[in-house]
């Protein structure tokens, strides 16, 4: 093992005029990094040993930027508000919505307030960053220079996408543009689209299981290469394994010993627009709240860009009321966002579930309340499973559409506290002996529909039922006796429920407007004599993707403009896919562009699925290639109810498509006197191509074959295959 003194670094990274840490600054990070050990094991998993949390928060970060550090500074980039000074002018408007909700003077208030334990962790997770640069001096950072420990409570921007918000019209308000929509109305018009990431959650209770222990699947489905894979141990009580997100410090999915968790991207209504009626007097704007005037507040905000090899700035006049910044017009009202600043309590409750040892105490982290757009599913040792729809869920109003902007001019539509996390939607150990979760409706979460359950209020479970949830109750509900390698066979079923419920609908249409049809004559044939499985060696799965994509688009396009996040996403996802709404010439006429489309790429129809559908994986920035190494995959898209969803897209000069989305890192994991647990990473552990653990677990995630993790220390050592401190 080669050390590298602190002599060696400053003569590695001193470029004085570039240099922004001191040497004794490079000393303590320096004697910190020494207290890290960083041990990889055979499949290049880290596992992280220290005394202290921080010192693993410390380790946390360095793993991170070792592999991904172009995407840790991204999100960091991302985070602060600063694209515009690395992408441009185009970025400006990203950055003023960020802005527009924190900026650093709220983080270094927010930070001052964290209790000393929290901002000990945000110290070691700036301190792994900056060592890493300090260390990589070859490593040249696009802007982030160094890494400051407010910069973590920077955690709490809403998304555009997710806030019912336009980001069109967001841009038209503050450009001073016409914005796109002024109203919502039906707008037939093409609607390209990408599914959104979504995930599965499973809990088995020990009823169900062989060995007669809680089991967790744990089956995010996102962007590939987003997350590692990483065990955090110290002597303070921390002992977790599972997946951050790029740029943070908790594991976001994952267990410990005695517990563990699942988020599933959640509907339930946590943000909210409101229509402001705006009145100008003396050049000054006032809005009508119960019958009263009151002056709308104003704050100019300064966006830097950079043009060239110039950073140029921009000034807004940003303007906001009691609910939130004004985000957009419509139907001539001003429209603002309001959701909650958690920024403490969400790093803190996360940080604390991996620390829970019992349910009472995981309930007691989640109880911060302090999560948007995701639910919670839960399994332990002591058998117990259990879901939560939602973790912070305001009080409102029933009677009011929150799926659009209600009338900000009137206290009717405030939010009127907020529910605990045993009033909303929840099972804590289910009779029927497990809970599922896939993005849908909490009222099939164990099976039946629940019919108590839907009396509460709709605004808390918006989702659909869609067809990867439709897809895990029917294989759940004949799981008996069942093993990991059971609930891996489980999680990746063949069948697909929405070809299932569709292409009866296409085969009808067929049959009574173009029977006879040579050009579809082949394809409907093959379509009906399709079990509804997916295979590699399948053509009907290829004409039904594709057939589908094109309902999709159809069934976008007949949405009222713009439509909501909730609309969007219970169509892409394939919870409110329809047909009954489009005529049956459409139906064929889908069909017909499908097999012009297939004809013109490989000059025939009969294409099998694994021969247009690849997982691929390139260096970073290298576009996919159909003349490179790629392999065959049978998952299709969640819309179709694929429960292991896999989205792939053609490239801008290639025939087959390539994988974006899906599967990342996935596990299951059976909690008893000793944990037990299998997972496997998209691709593998490591983003370098040199590396053997660059593609080294595609066999497993092609085949679903799992890897046994090695969660005890004595496993770890005895499977290691490099052990180090940070920047050795």
């Amino acid at each position: 093992m080669k050390k590298v003194s602190v002599l060696a670094l400053l003569a590695l990274s001193f470029n004085l005029s570039a240099q922004t840490f001191s040497p004794k600054e490079i000393k303590t990070l320096k004697k910190e990094a020494g207290q890290v050990t960083i041990v990889k094991d055979r499949y290049g998993v880290p596992h992280v040993y220290t005394k202290t949390d921080a010192q693993a928060v410390f380790g946390l970060s360095y793993v991170q930027c070792e592999e991904f550090f172009d995407k840790v500074e991204a999100s960091l980039i991302s985070r602060l508000g600063r694209q515009a000074e690395v992408d441009g002018e185009p970025a400006v408007y990203k950055d003023l919505w960020s802005k527009m909700f924190t900026d650093s003077v709220q983080a270094k208030a927010a930070f001052s307030k964290s209790p000393p334990w929290l901002q000990k962790l945000c110290v070691g997770f700036a301190g792994g960053i900056n060592y890493y640069m300090i260390s990589h001096p070859e490593k040249k950072p696009k802007l982030i220079k160094r890494v400051e420990p407010w910069m973590c409570l920077m955690n709490d921007i809403p998304a555009v996408g997710g806030s019912n918000v336009d980001e069109e019209d967001f841009i038209a308000l503050y450009s001073k543009k016409a914005p796109k929509f002024t109203s919502y109305a039906p707008m037939e018009e093409s609607n390209p689209y990408r599914e959104p990431s979504g995930s599965n959650g499973w809990a088995i209770a020990p009823s169900r299981t062989k060995s007669k222990n809680a089991m967790l699947l744990i089956n995010p489905h996102s962007e590939f290469y987003g997350r590692i894979e990483i065990q955090l141990v110290s002597k303070e009580g921390l002992n977790s394994y599972g997946a951050p997100f790029f740029g943070q410090f908790s594991l976001f999915q994952g267990f410990n010993e005695n517990l563990g968790w699942m988020h599933p991207v959640s509907l339930s209504d946590a943000k909210d627009l409101y229509a402001e009626t705006v009145e100008q007097k003396d050049g000054k704007c006032f809005y009508k709240y119960n019958g009263t005037l009151r002056p709308v507040d104003s704050t100019e905000i300064t966006i830097p860009y950079k043009k060239g090899n110039e950073i140029l700035t921009k000034k807004f006049m940003t303007y906001h009321t009691h609910h939130g910044p004004v985000v957009s017009i419509l139907n001539n009202k001003w429209v603002t966002l309001k959701t909650v600043d958690a920024s403490i309590d969400l790093l803190a409750m996360h940080w604390e579930k991996m620390k829970a040892r019992n349910m009472e105490q995981f309930k007691a982290s989640m109880n911060r309340r302090a999560m948007t757009g995701s639910n919670v599913v839960y399994a332990d040792d002591k058998g117990n499973i259990a879901y939560w729809h939602g973790n912070f869920v305001p009080q409102k109003d029933p009677s009011f559409d929150w799926k659009r902007p209600v009338d900000g001019s009137t206290d009717a539509t405030e939010w009127k506290g907020t529910y605990s996390l045993d009033e909303i939607p929840n099972y804590v150990n289910p009779a029927n002996g497990w809970l599922q979760n896939c993005n849908s409706t909490v009222l099939y979460a164990t099976g039946p529909y629940d019919s108590l359950m839907s009396q509460k209020p709709k605004y808390m479970f918006p989702d659909g039922q869609t067809p990867r949830a439709m897809n895990a109750v029917r294989v759940l509900d004949k799981i008996q006796d069942a093993t990991m390698d059971d609930i891996v066979a489980a999680a990746h079923d063949t069948y697909l429920p929405n070809a299932a419920l569709y292409i009866p609908d296409l085969i009808s249409a067929y049959g009574k407007i173009t029977p006879g049809n040579t050009e579809l004559a082949g394809p409907v044939e093959a379509l009906e004599n399709w079990d509804f499985r997916t295979d590699t060696s399948s053509v009907a799965t290829t004409l039904a993707v594709m057939w589908i994509e094109k309902i999709i688009e159809m069934d976008l396009a007949k949405l009222q403009k713009p439509y909501t996040m909730e609309e969007r996403y219970s169509i892409t996802n394939g919870a409110a896919v329809s047909t009954k709404n489009l005529a049956e010439h459409q139906l064929t006429d889908a069909l017909k562009s499908v097999i012009t489309e297939l004809n013109k790429d490989f000059g025939t129809w009969q294409v099998s699925w694994g021969s247009v559908n690849r997982y691929q994986r390139n260096a970073a920035g290298q576009a996919p290639s159909d003349s490179n190494k790629s392999w065959a995959l049978p998952a299709t898209p969640g819309y179709l109810g694929s429960l292991n969803a896999y989205v792939s897209k053609k490239g801008p000069k290639t025939k087959s498509r390539y994988g974006l989305t899906g599967n990342t890192f996935v596990a299951v994991v059976e909690f008893g006197k000793e944990l037990k647990a299998k997972t496997i990473l998209t691709g593998g552990s490591s983003a370098d191509p040199a590396s053997p653990h660059f593609t080294d677990q595609v066999d497993g995630y092609i085949n679903h074959q799992y890897k046994d993790i090695f969660f005890y220390k004595k496993d770890v050592l005895a499977n290691a295959e490099k052990t180090y401190h940070p920047g050795e």
